[in-house]
């Protein structure tokens, strides 16, 4: 599986990029091969108020997944769009395995 992390006016820690691995290869351990994933962190402010918006783009047999995440600090906005993207390959693998039997 390959992960492309992306900041934009953002800079992405090890612990951050720890975190995100290690959900990913959850999400592919748990429902299936994840070909390839993205990761895109950016920061915006909007009316002086600072914004992290989190998108994530996972590509899987078949198909793309994708989760957009929007907090007021970046790791609250990276879990929240990790919950999504686990609820997308759930419902993605729940399909998959009917259109299989």
């Amino acid at each position: 599986m390959d992960i492309k992390l992306e900041g934009r006016q953002v800079e992405i820690g090890d612990e951050l990029k720890e975190r995100i691995n290690k959900r990913m290869d959850n999400l592919n351990s748990r429902f299936g091969p994840i070909t390839h994933a993205r990761v895109s962190i950016e920061r915006k402010s909007h009316n002086n108020e600072q914004r992290a918006e989190v998108k994530g783009v996972i590509n899987v047999p078949g198909g793309t997944l994708t989760a957009t995440k929007e907090s007021g600090s970046v790791v609250p906005a990276v879990n929240d769009m990790l919950d999504a993207l686990a609820m997308e390959m759930q419902t993605w693998a729940e399909k998959n395995k009917k259109n299989h039997r």
